[in-house]
């Protein structure tokens, strides 16, 4: 197992020990898009001491039920486990959080103009990743299990806009704070959105830091 030090990168903890991408979540440390980064680096970003950090990370990432080490499985597995987890999460999930994000801006909007801002940009978000999982699924993940050559950066950039979006999002509302809430209906769409994101994080470390790397290893 590896043994975490201020310059492993975020990417290399989460693949050794996926438990290890919750607390990662709660620090606000990026172990997807940003997971070349250092730990140290990611640390300093955040203005985070990265001992504590290191220590935090020992004590809170027990192993769970999301133990899977997707470097050991095939990548037909891989790409299987992508489409029918996270694709199909997003494809559910998606149009329920636009309904809710709607009703909220309605319900709220007039004496908190920031919900209707969050409802344009979650529907950018939304159409922006509709469009790149019918991409992958299309083009992208058949041109890996083909085994031939294969160009990710295109897909690599939208995972990053995909990220950024969801942070700006996040920014919006002043995080996931549930006191800000103003009916059952905006809790809903806040808890949604907290679990759209660590979903998406997922996601992407798992494109970008597992099976782009192992298709162009190939």
């Amino acid at each position: 197992m590896l043994s975490p030090s201020p310059t492993t990168t975020v990417a290399e903890l989460v693949l050794e020990r996926p438990a290890r991408a919750r607390v990662l979540e709660r620090l606000g440390l990026d172990y997807c898009c940003g997971g070349k980064r250092s730990l140290e680096e990611a640390c300093r970003r955040r203005g985070l001491d990265v001992a504590t950090v290191l220590a935090v990370l020992d004590l809170d990432s027990t192993p769970g039920d999301d133990e899977t080490d997707w470097q050991a499985a095939s990548l037909e597995e891989l790409v299987a486990h992508i489409v029918e987890v996270h694709h199909a999460y997003l494809r559910e999930e998606l149009p329920r959080l636009s309904g809710l994000l709607a009703k909220v801006a309605k319900a709220h909007g007039a004496e908190r103009p920031e919900l209707p801002l969050v409802e344009q940009l979650f529907e950018r978000l939304r159409a922006e990743l509709e469009e790149h999982t019918e991409a992958e699924e299309r083009e992208l993940f058949p041109a890996i299990l083909a085994g031939g050559g294969v160009v990710t950066a295109s897909f690599e950039e939208e995972h990053a806009r995909a990220v950024e979006l969801l942070e700006q999002l996040s920014e919006l509302t002043g995080g996931y704070d549930a006191s800000t809430v103003g009916c059952n209906t905006h809790r809903a769409a806040l808890e949604a959105r907290e679990r759209l994101e660590r979903d998406v994080h997922r996601h992407v470390h798992e494109e970008n830091n597992v099976l782009f790397p192992r298709a162009a290893a190939r």
